[in-house]
């Protein structure tokens, strides 16, 4: 009983904070995953969603909205769940650990004393729908949601090269399972996917795929239009990963639709295409990008059928 007053003490001595009420507010929450449904944590919500508008290529790691907000979405799943993973990733960057933080000073900490922090996760106030809210922004530490202030535990040097043999025969491999013939290597493909690779790195970007006029090039005097796969992994992609994991969307795949939800399907059908007959990557520390010539995808029924055999 003493805890229990304890913890209701604390809990009435929260601050009540109005509920914002300009359009602003209001607008700042268009498109973003779900915001809590019990009224106090709403309250708080809506008081910490202040758009910090930050440059998309600043070299600082940071959330575009206020680290409580990015805390509760994170507590909740919505960096790793599919229909969330995109917005998370553009908009709370450094709680997902879509970049990497550069201040050094900064530990990650709770704002509530670690002692009734302690207390309240012994309690199961992180899992409980009405406290999430709370624990995230007061405890993260104890939720163990360590945000923007987090340093890294220890530099690391990263080997930014990629095995081209390695590559090439993970892609064949999965090619020979679907009656494909093996791709060769293409050197201006490699050269073309360090380009993409290394600005998104730079930039801190979400996995925005090239444009077709970028994919377009002359091949032996033919225009060709070429096929792209991207992979983000954080701290370190590498090929293998990334070829298992854009082969896993075989089971995405509709033979007798397959134009039916192209997108969701499309890393792995791009790869056992019969028509792509070379493939050039390339990686930086946490971006990978093959380049498929020439591409594949043709929104074509008949030459999906023609191509992708399962």
């Amino acid at each position: 009983m003493k805890i229990f007053g304890h913890v209701a003490f604390f809990l009435l001595a929260l601050p009540l904070l109005t509920i914002a009420k300009s359009l602003r507010d209001l607008h700042a929450l268009k498109d973003s995953p779900p915001i809590p449904k019990d009224e106090k944590q709403k309250e708080n919500y809506l008081r910490d969603m202040k758009v910090k508008m930050v440059g998309k290529k600043s070299a600082r790691c940071k959330n575009v909205y206020s680290n409580c907000v990015c805390n509760y979405y994170k507590l909740v799943d919505h960096c790793v769940l599919p229909a969330y993973k995109a917005w998370m990733f553009k908009h709370c960057a450094a709680t997902c650990g879509v970049c990497t933080a550069d201040s050094m000073a900064k530990v990650c900490r709770n704002t509530y004393p670690d002692q009734m922090c302690t207390m309240f996760a012994s309690l199961g106030f992180h899992k409980q729908s009405k406290m999430q809210y709370f624990m995230a922004c007061k405890c993260p530490k104890v939720c163990g949601i360590c945000d923007m202030d987090t340093p890294p535990s220890a530099p690391s040097i990263i080997d930014n090269t990629l095995d081209q043999e390695e590559c090439l025969r993970l892609h064949n491999e999965k090619r020979s399972l679907h009656g494909a013939a093996e791709l060769t290597w293409c050197t201006k493909c490699a050269a073309f996917a360090q380009t993409v690779v290394q600005t998104l790195q730079d930039s801190d970007s979400p996995l925005i795929h090239s444009s077709t006029d970028q994919l377009v090039w002359r091949v032996n005097g033919k225009i060709v239009i070429h096929g792209e796969n991207l992979m983000y992994h954080f701290p370190e992609v590498d090929c293998q990963m990334s070829v298992e994991s854009w082969y896993r969307e075989k089971d995405l795949y509709n033979p007798r639709n397959p134009l039916f939800d192209i997108e969701s399907s499309s890393h792995f059908t791009q790869m056992v295409w019969k028509d792509t007959q070379s493939v050039g990557c390339a990686k930086t520390q946490s971006y990978l990008a093959c380049i498929y010539e020439p591409a594949g995808n043709m929104r074509s029924i008949y030459l999906f059928r023609m191509n992708v055999q399962v």
